[in-house]
């Protein structure tokens, strides 16, 4: 692992026309992760840190991605004939064809000799697992001080990952599987990228997508679950990263590895099984989570409707007690419940207009979910969204007083928190367009 001080001077040469003549922040040692970033000067709440471009962005791939979408300019193509003309299977846009961007990963497909394109009823495309590899291949083709800096991440050596490895080569013909030495590396680019890089939106014209971009300033910041620093991405290749509140001289500069209104059982999951530790942050260590009750259920005891919080523990799998009654729940079954909550909640999102949205929220939702479990919040911030996003002009007055409180409810929930100014907050303001 490189030392903090090798990996300043990398990121220096990374941030290079965007680094700042005297920055407030530098890299150092951490007693959390070996490295972190750290203020040299007091950073009052609101000021910018720094601006970062991805060193490297790729498609996600993943599970309901669009996946006829240039992994180039990022740019929605047709449902038919999206594909490079050069037969190296990538959707690519004609003008990004030519381009010397594609034209290093294009030899190397070409080259591996892409197994047959895979048909449904409606058009042609690619295996997903050939695309969410293109990320890490893109590595390979940084010049020498970008690479160098890829190697000095972290990366968790997760069994999982080299199977991702292997479903990708399945897609070649010709895939090196049998170079050492290529394989050792694209392993160990992987691992850095599952453990550093970040989902972030892009949006060209009127198509979103979520490209996955690796920003190694932004992904050194050490994890905190209400943590003093927030980001948020423009058009997905810039993350700009800004001091939720008040960050003191000699103070090491936090973020979050999930999202801040996750309950804490919900987040300590992702963390373990995703990033590999357990946060005992002080909001981990309170099943109420500054008074939120963000993780809260409703007692299934006949009669109580109390409120059932999972018991503070250092396991993956609590018991949960109930704050009227004190009846004891074992975790299979408050987990259960939650999973029904999430899987009804989440159906009713992917599905429901605004209006019908509305309704579940406020008249059935009451009936199997606290107002302040998080699925719930999550529903709330959906509305939000698209209501402050698409169509904003058809929505009726009671629909927008709804939306209002909503808000409301939600800014509450982060000033309990203690999350200042952060990313989240100013999106419900529509401060971040």
């Amino acid at each position: 692992m490189a030392t903090p001080a090798e990996l300043a001077r990398l990121i220096d040469l990374h941030l290079d026309d965007l680094r700042d003549t005297e920055p407030k922040w530098c890299v150092g040692h951490s007693e959390v992760a070996g490295r972190g970033v750290f203020a040299t000067a007091d950073i009052p709440e609101g000021e910018i840190l720094f601006r970062e471009r991805a060193l490297v962005v790729g498609p996600t791939a993943r599970k309901g991605s669009i996946l006829n979408t240039c992994v180039c300019c990022h740019k929605l193509l047709p449902v038919k004939d999206f594909l490079c003309k050069r037969n190296c299977t990538l959707p690519v846009c004609d003008v990004c064809s030519d381009s010397q961007i594609h034209r290093g990963e294009c030899d190397w497909f070409i080259r591996w000799q892409p197994m047959d394109l895979i048909k449904d009823d409606s058009s042609m495309t690619v295996n997903p697992m050939s695309l969410r590899i293109l990320t890490a291949i893109r590595v390979f083709l940084l010049n020498t001080n970008q690479r160098a800096l890829v190697n000095a991440m972290q990366a968790n050596a997760d069994r999982g990952y080299r199977q991702e490895i292997i479903k990708a080569a399945q897609c070649f013909r010709k895939f090196p599987t049998t170079d050492k030495t290529f394989m050792d590396n694209l392993f160990r680019v992987v691992g850095v990228l599952n453990t550093n890089a970040f989902e972030a939106p892009c949006r060209k014209g009127d198509h979103d997508t979520l490209v996955r971009g690796l920003f190694p300033l932004t992904a050194i910041m050490n994890h905190e679950c209400t943590p003093n620093a927030s980001h948020y991405f423009d058009n997905g290749t810039m993350a700009v990263v800004r001091a939720a509140r008040f960050i003191p001289k000699g103070a090491e500069i936090t973020t979050t590895y999930t999202k801040i209104l996750w309950s804490n059982v919900t987040r300590c999951i992702f963390l373990k099984m995703t990033k590999g530790f357990i946060c005992d942050c002080s909001r981990c260590n309170d099943n109420t989570e500054n008074g939120t009750y963000l993780a809260a259920l409703l007692c299934r005891e006949p009669k109580c409707k109390g409120l059932v919080l999972p018991i503070q523990t250092k396991t993956l799998q609590p018991d949960w007690h109930c704050l009227t009654c004190n009846t004891i729940f074992p975790h299979a079954k408050m987990a259960r419940y939650q999973d029904f909550a999430l899987n009804t909640i989440n159906n009713r999102i992917n599905t429901s207009s605004v209006s019908d949205m509305i309704t579940f929220i406020n008249e059935m939702c009451p009936k199997f979910c606290p107002p302040s479990n998080y699925v719930l919040v999550e529903a709330k911030l959906n509305v939000i969204w698209r209501m402050s996003r698409f169509n904003k002009d058809e929505y009726t007055e009671e629909q927008k007083q709804h939306r209002d409180r909503y808000r409301v409810e939600i800014l509450e929930i982060l000033k309990k928190l203690g999350a200042g100014d952060c990313t989240l907050r100013k999106l419900i303001m529509e401060e971040i367009q």
